[in-house]
């Protein structure tokens, strides 16, 4: 991962070449800020300036990575899939300066397609959003004129449970992907993911590898593990070089953390994006 882009807002990231572009692939971490603009991040000011703060994050993180601006979601632990080409990018960029404010941040929000994956065949950067579920940022080549195939999907219980992964590479494929890669961002591990015995058995009848014990053996879910084992099963090639557990890795964001040990709340974000070998980023529409 030596080409992988270097930021301290970045926790972990991996960079591909494929044809004439180049892949970069990344994982926010806590000092980009919380980028979820439907979570208060109790930084002070109420709900109204955790808005506006969400705004100015996304803006500061597409100028550190150089990108155009990244899609982003209104997740509900579904299987639903969005195409960022279906909507203007000025329903979904953070705007100027001036323009980042509550009224904005609302309509960002409100304006943000319901579903748990998205998909762009034209090279738009996307953007997961998870606080222990996992983010999973997935890759295909499409031989026919070698732009890539970008895809992000968030990977909780539910929706891992009920194919998110397994749609998500099921349209991929069917919009010319090829041969996909899929990587497994930080995510809660199954040492710490402690569940009810009854959701762990639930779990298990369905995806058999997401059955764990936790470090206080207790009954767990090893969501990364299942995760692995669905998209291998798909034919995807997994990558773990990402994958760290969030409530074990202070630098990241954990749903977990904040229930459990008080910390402030917030959302890390997968994220895909282009560039064309020895140029710019693409996605500008």
């Amino acid at each position: 991962m030596s080409d992988a882009p270097k930021t301290p807002l970045l926790a972990a990231a991996d960079t591909r070449t494929l044809g004439s572009w180049r892949v970069r692939v990344g994982f926010t971490s806590r000092a980009a800020g919380n980028l979820g603009l439907h979570v208060d991040d109790e930084l002070g000011g109420g709900m109204d300036a955790s808005l506006v703060r969400t705004l100015n994050h996304r803006a500061a993180l597409e100028e550190a990575l150089g990108t155009e601006p990244f899609f982003y979601l209104n997740q509900v632990h579904g299987v639903q899939i969005a195409y960022p080409e279906d909507y203007a990018v000025e329903s979904y960029a953070p705007g100027a300066p001036q323009e980042r404010t509550v009224e904005r941040a609302r309509a960002v929000l409100e304006n943000s397609p319901v579903a748990d994956a998205a998909i762009s065949s034209e090279g738009v950067p996307l953007a997961i959003m998870v606080a222990d579920c996992i983010p999973v940022v997935l890759v295909g080549e499409r031989v026919a004129n070698w732009q890539p195939i970008l895809a992000v999907a968030h990977a909780g219980r539910r929706g891992l449970l009920d194919g998110v992964l397994q749609q998500t590479v099921q349209r991929m494929r069917q919009l010319g992907a090829e041969k996909i890669t899929a990587w497994l961002g930080p995510s809660i591990c199954g040492s710490c993911y402690e569940v009810p015995e009854a959701m762990r058995t639930e779990s298990t009848e369905l995806i058999p590898q997401v059955h764990a014990v936790t470090s206080q053996q207790t009954p767990g879910l090893d969501l990364p593990a299942g995760a692995r084992a669905v998209l291998e099963d798909a034919g995807v090639q997994v990558s773990m070089d990402c994958a760290q557990c969030t409530f074990e890795e202070p630098e990241v964001y954990s749903h977990r953390g904040f229930t459990n040990r008080g910390e402030k709340p917030g959302r890390i974000a997968g994220l895909v994006w282009l560039l064309k070998r020895g140029g710019a980023p693409t996605g500008a529409r």
